[in-house]
Order: C-alpha cells, then sequence, then structure tokens
C-alpha cells in the first residue's frame, strides 16, 4: 500500500520575513498529527511487454516509472503519498553539507541553525491562509519538532520576483551565516537568461564561509508549466538536491486522480493543501538524509569555483542592488525631470518622474538591468534605456487589467567585460502617460 504522510501543521519561528505578494499570517499553533494515513491502491505493474521504454535524459519519467501515480482519485488534503514523494526528489545530489548541518545539530541542539527561504510569492506565503501553514514555516518547524528548538527561519521570498532579480538581491537578502538555503522561482522561464542567472546565484550561495546546504524547490503553474528543466542543468552541474513539487502533483493530475483546484486557489499558489504537500516532499529528503547520518558523508569541501566551471561563465558574479544609496556605484550625472523619490515595498533609493522628461547615469558594469514599477494606473508610460550608442531598449511601466503593481526586472545590456557606461532613460509617451519609476539598477 502507498502511505500518505501525516499532516504537519505547527507554528515556527519566521524572522526577518520580506514582505511577499499576498502572503497572510496568523497566530495558530498546533503540534503534528502523528497517525498515519493510508490509501490501498496498488502500484501500477510497469514490466508488461508493451511498456514503452523510458528516456535515459529523462529524469521525471525515470522517476514516474519508478513511482507511479495512484490507481485512483484520492483526497489531496490528506497530504502526499510515498510515489509522490519519491517522484519529488528530481535530484538527489550531494547531501555532505546537509548532513553535516544535521549533525551539528544533533552534537549540539542548542547551536542556532540558520535557514533561508529566497523565493517569490509562494515562498512569501501566497496561497496559504496562515504563517503556520506555509511551506517555510513547516519545513522550519519540523527542524524544531524533530532537532532543535533553536532555528531561525528567514523568509527572503518577495512576490512576483524570479532568480535573474534575486542574484542582484542575494548578497543584500541572504544572511551570511546561513546554513540551509532553499531557492524557489515559479516565474523563471526555461531559457539560458534564467539558467544564467540560478547558476550565478547557486555558486554565490555555496560560496559562502560558512558553506551552507543548497537546495532547489520546483513548483508549478496550471497545466504544468514550470522552469525545472533549466534549473535541473544547474543542480546537476553542482551535485545540489533538487525537490519538485511540480513532479510529485502533475502526474496525478494528468491521470485524473484530483484536480489543480484542489492544490490551488488560482493558477499558480498553492492553497493550504499544496503548501503541505511542499514541505512534505523537502521534509521527506531532510529525514532520509538524518536518518541515514551513520554513513552519510559529513566532511564538507568548501567551494572552489575553478573546480567547477560554470556552465554560462557565471554570467551574474558579483551581482548588486544599485540606488541613491549607492552614489559609489551609480552616478546620478543630470536628473533632468526624474526628482522623484521611488520605492516599492523591499525596494528603495531610485528615481522618480511625474511629468516624462529624462535621467542619465554613470554606471560601471559588465551587465545591467533595470527594476522599474509596473503600475495599473494607467498614468505609466514608456522609456528608452539607452546605454553608449547602443540600440535603445523600450520598457513599458503600464499594466492595464493587471492583477496588481509590483517591481519588474528586465535585462537591458550585456557585454564582455567591465567598463563605465552612460546610460540615458527617457520618456517616448509626452503627457499622455508620464509617470515612470527606476526602483533600482542591477549590476554585474
Amino acid at each position: 500500500m502507498k502511505k500518505i504522510l501525516a499532516p504537519i501543521l505547527a507554528l515556527t519561528i519566521c524572522a526577518a520575513a520580506l514582505a511577499g505578494c499576498s502572503g497572510s499570517s496568523s497566530d495558530e499553533s498546533s503540534k503534528a498529527d502523528t497517525t498515519a494515513k493510508t490509501d490501498t491502491a496498488d502500484s501500477k505493474d510497469t514490466s508488461a511487454d508493451d511498456t514503452e521504454p523510458v528516456p535515459e535524459d529523462d529524469p521525471s519519467a525515470q522517476l514516474l516509472a519508478q513511482y507511479p501515480v495512484n490507481e485512483g482519485a484520492y483526497d489531496f488534503t490528506q497530504g502526499a503519498t510515498e510515489n509522490m514523494l519519491g517522484r519529488a526528489i528530481l535530484n538527489h545530489g550531494d547531501t555532505s553539507r546537509l548532513a553535516a548541518k544535521l549533525q551539528r545539530t544533533i552534537d549540539d541542539p542548542k547551536a542556532v541553525t540558520n535557514i533561508c527561504y529566497m523565493g517569490d510569492s509562494i515562498t512569501a506565503g501566497s496561497g496559504s491562509t496562515g504563517s503556520s501553514k506555509q511551506y517555510t514555516n513547516l519545513i522550519t518547524a519540523w527542524w524544531e519538532e524533530n532537532l532543535s528548538f533553536y532555528v531561525l527561519g528567514t523568509n527572503a521570498g518577495i512576490g512576483a520576483t524570479d532568480s535573474y532579480l534575486a542574484v542582484h538581491r542575494a548578497s543584500r537578502d541572504i544572511p551570511p551565516e546561513s546554513d540551509i538555503i532553499f531557492i524557489e522561482f515559479i516565474n523563471d522561464q526555461d531559457n539560458l537568461l534564467y539558467q544564467s542567472s540560478m547558476d550565478s546565484l547557486v555558486r554565490y550561495c555555496l560560496s559562502l564561509e560558512n558553506q551552507p546546504a543548497v537546495i532547489l524547490i520546483e513548483p508549478s503553474t496550471e497545466g504544468g508549466g514550470s522552469p525545472q528543466a533549466s534549473h535541473l542543468n544547474v543542480a546537476k552541474t553542482y551535485d545540489i538536491p533538487m525537490i519538485s513539487y511540480h513532479d510529485a502533483i502533475i502526474p496525478e493530475i494528468d491521470a485524473g486522480n484530483f484536480q489543480w483546484k484542489d492544490t490551488s486557489n488560482d493558477n499558480v499558489h498553492p492553497n493550504d493543501a499544496g503548501h503541505k504537500i511542499m514541505a512534505q516532499c523537502v521534509i521527506n529528503l531532510l529525514e532520509q538524509v538524518k536518518n541515514g547520518l551513520d554513513s552519510e558523508n559529513k566532511e564538507v569541501t568548501p567551494f572552489d569555483p575553478a573546480a567547477v566551471p560554470s556552465p554560462t561563465d557565471d554570467k551574474f558574479a558579483g551581482a548588486v542592488l544599485g540606488s541613491s544609496d549607492t552614489p559609489d556605484i551609480v552616478e546620478v550625472t543630470d536628473a533632468g525631470t526624474f526628482t522623484e523619490t521611488a520605492q516599492s515595498g523591499n525596494f528603495s533609493g531610485g528615481w522618480a518622474t511625474k511629468s516624462g522628461g529624462k535621467i542619465t547615469f554613470k554606471i560601471k558594469c559588465k551587465n545591467l538591468g533595470m527594476l522599474y514599477m509596473k503600475n495599473i494606473n494607467g498614468t505609466f508610460g514608456k522609456v528608452s534605456v539607452k546605454v553608449d550608442d547602443n540600440d535603445a531598449v523600450i520598457i513599458d511601466g503600464d499594466f492595464p487589467g493587471g492583477w496588481g503593481s509590483y517591481p519588474k526586472a528586465d535585462e537591458i545590456f550585456s557585454s564582455d567585460s567591465i567598463a563605465e557606461h552612460t546610460v540615458t532613460v527617457e520618456s517616448i509617451n509626452g503627457d499622455t502617460n508620464p509617470d515612470f519609476s527606476i526602483l533600482n539598477w542591477l549590476i554585474s
């Protein structure tokens, strides 16, 4: 029989939480229910002569063959089946860093373990009905209940963001003392830009002096959309664990065992049951490593960038956010009409105009991106962004009929070497849509 894991419902300590998209919070607290649930369906027979061969280069298909979908409908709210959990470990990777952190906690339960969750609105808690039901807090609660009360969870989830923005805010938002770093970005796409940004983000995390364990988490959109193919290339390059909530649930939905609406109240964010299963998929790996500590390698070798070449040439190495608060890396040579101060949520020190016009900067960089406001109020217009004599990039701040105003990051310029550049931002909508806000520059 396939077992259903017990629900994990416990309140945790989550410090330094950053604002997200629409995550909610509450003071609810309860102990985990230790009563196991079961379902009576047997696994499908995959040994029949007419079984299609499984592609060797498709780990999702390999795992689906090993851990088939349930034979029949079941209640999604009861938690993940063993086969769902098996499929979720899309890349097991080298768990020596994780084993070392677990062993330290067992040896010294009063040593503080710092867990950082870097992500988007899902990580920020959107879709859950309370803080105790967010996947991040469920993971931290498991650590608190099974290992040590001395655990600090830092939620670095910001709604509507992606790993391109994250690699630039990593040095600001990921505590350098982090012991474990979970990374989740459903807003990425399966392309080279996001493989490059995730690549540099993972390299940054692995290079931290505290030698944190780094684990990728892959959600899904309705219909099975996911950037996990690009992310998997990164996970395999650095031999790190990758947990796929996508692979846990989408085959079951495709088989008709439950519907997307059972997992989410929209087309992206997991509901309480979804957050619980996402947490269970991660906790399954933690438990496997914890239970096998005697045979786990716990000797951690510091990350050597020279020994592990980057498949994307570490394009965003040294990435940072630039604003009026960092005049050493962003110089305003002519503010023009951008005399207003722009800020939104976790981003401040920007430049804004309500009358169109232009602003000119000097920025030393190899790559440059802009973080700006997408606004639904109908007054925001387009700007041209010109780096030296290169072709202008057109950025549109208008988001008519959208779900809400939010910070958007776009790549502007990329080169092979670091140099000082003149960057001009100029409104092109005249007085029709004169508003525009530059929140930060993305510099690497």
